[in-house]
């Protein structure tokens, strides 16, 4: 059902990265206080699994998925946000709140190497699926 979206969004924003599988996604309930902290969601050595058929085998993260499953009347705080200096540690912070998650049912695809987190909740529940999306490292 998301990947139509998924690759609109890779080719809009010009990536173009080849990949064509996906994780399980990842159903997360935010409550009162809770949040995630700063990570990116791709890391530089591949999937190696014991399986050779593994479908994952030899593939990184390239695109990560946010879906927004709350309405954003239904809880404060729990914002999206992300880095965009990632390991350049000279560099000052930039950090973006994501305003195009907001709405019940909304996505926003981003490279697995940016840096991101979710704001502490300040009340309510928020609720979100995260799909990550893979392909052979990039070359």
């Amino acid at each position: 059902e998301l990947h139509p979206y998924i690759h609109q969004a890779n080719r809009a924003a010009g990536w173009n990265f080849d990949w064509d599988r996906s994780e399980s996604c990842q159903f997360t309930k935010y409550k009162l206080n809770q949040y995630y902290d700063w990570h990116c969601d791709s890391w530089d050595k591949p999937y190696q699994t014991q399986d050779p058929q593994d479908p994952t085998n030899g593939k990184i993260r390239k695109l990560s998925v946010t879906v927004t499953l709350s309405d954003p009347k239904d809880y404060k705080g729990g914002e999206l946000e992300f880095d965009f200096r990632n390991l350049d540690p000279d560099k000052k912070a930039n950090i973006v709140k994501c305003k195009e998650i907001l709405p019940k049912g909304s996505l926003v695809v981003f490279p697995s190497f940016v840096w991101h987190r979710v704001c502490p909740v300040k009340s309510g529940e928020r609720n979100s699926l995260v799909i990550w999306n893979l392909g052979y490292p990039f070359r």
